[in-house]
């Protein structure tokens, strides 16, 4: 197999604002395709660079030339939340996904919020020290010190394209993730995209801190969910990072395979692909096995030959995206040639892209992207042919 790519496009960019990780794209049969993005408005006259942020707001998109071309001014359908994480179930329907980070109040550096343990409380106010400290220096003040914790991860539906919203629908309980407030649900945030399996679950992929990467499920059709599994678990000692933020794809015998990101330290196999395998829909998984392809995070994508597509970000000089065609089992990730969609990236902070299928058998890859150091992150995307 060979990719080619046809042309690089830019969705959206707007230098008042800033696209964080995590945009998503889906295609519909009559071509007419929708991307979703969050973004916030910088607050000073620096470029701000913060992955958490009260005022995110997410947006959606629609083109219909291919991708070629989108709609403008995008449409801001929900305020908060932080991932924009989309799909597309086989009757239509489709699944916005995204975590919420609720902001802390303070009053003379004391906690405000009933109901929130002294742990939490202990390490939402260690983060608002950090952040008071770096705010005394310009450049640091590009990054998120918002002080704020994980209020969950929630599902939306729309059976219209995205023109309205049913929800929202919760993870549920996880193991030794208990909620972190009174009122909220397990802490687990979102980077991997929900995904219809053969029998008509829908699995969703998340990481909790401390745990490593969770599968969640839905037996009806993405309105509950329920605890599945932990695929890949972090290890008592471990970096609370890791086993993160994976995907999950069903291969054609039926198999489930995770693909996992890792931020153990570089000799441990940090920043390299780990694979899990399933044979029971993601009740068990084989233990996490190093691959010899460096980047972070992936998505999975059929193609029309049976092959699959895994795109990720290749976050060192030549900071870009980059992607594999694995067998059909997905049975050799590091033997397969590696293609290089992007090479012009300013530097580490890209990637986390997304593909979908075109009725015309090319695909589209969606990617947050900045393409000078410094510069402010945006919503970019590639068309390519797999032959």
């Amino acid at each position: 197999m060979t990719i080619r790519k046809i042309r690089d496009v830019v969705l959206y960019r707007d230098d008042d604002y800033y696209c964080g990780p995590g945009p998503a794209v889906v295609a519909y049969p009559n071509g007419e395709m929708a991307a979703v993005f969050r973004r916030h408005r910088s607050w000073t006259n620096d470029v701000l660079q913060a992955h958490v942020h009260p005022t995110t707001e997410q947006c959606l998109i629609r083109s219909t030339d291919g991708g070629e071309t989108w709609s403008a001014p995008p449409r801001v359908f929900m305020g908060g939340g932080q991932c924009a994480v989309a799909g597309l179930l086989d009757d239509g329907t489709m699944l916005f996904v995204t975590h919420r980070q609720e902001m802390v109040p303070y009053q003379q550096s004391h906690l405000l919020v009933d109901g929130l343990s002294k742990e939490v409380a202990a390490m939402v106010d260690a983060d608002r020290r950090v952040g008071l400290v770096e705010a005394a220096d310009r450049a640091a003040r590009t990054r998120r010190h918002w002080p704020c914790f994980s209020a969950g991860t929630e599902i939306w539906r729309s059976d219209d394209r995205g023109d309205s919203w049913e929800g929202p629908a919760w993870v549920g309980e996880v193991p030794d993730l208990p909620p972190l407030a009174d009122g909220l649900h397990a802490p687990v945030h979102i980077r991997g995209f929900p995904q219809e399996l053969s029998d008509g679950d829908v699995v969703l992929p998340v990481q909790g801190r401390g745990v490593g990467s969770i599968l969640a499920a839905s037996s009806d059709g993405a309105r509950t969910w329920q605890f599945r599994s932990v695929s890949a678990p972090n290890e008592e000692g471990e970096s609370l990072h890791a086993f993160n933020e994976w995907s999950v794809y069903e291969t054609a015998a039926g198999d489930l395979v995770g693909f996992v990101r890792s931020g153990r330290h570089p000799d441990k196999g940090g920043g390299y692909l780990w694979t899990v395998r399933s044979s029971d829909k993601g009740l068990t998984w084989t233990a996490p096995k190093r691959e010899e392809v460096w980047g972070h995070p992936y998505f999975a994508l059929r193609l029309p030959s049976g092959n699959v597509l895994l795109v990720y970000g290749y976050r060192r000089p030549p900071y870009g995206i980059r992607c594999r065609v694995l067998d059909p089992e997905c049975s050799d990730p590091s033997g397969a040639d590696e293609f290089v969609l992007r090479d012009d990236g300013g530097g580490h902070d890209l990637g986390y892209p997304h593909a979908a299928l075109m009725p015309d058998g090319r695909v589209f890859v969606i990617y947050y992207f900045h393409d000078r150091q410094g510069g402010q992150r945006f919503c970019a995307g590639s068309i390519i042919e797999a032959a």
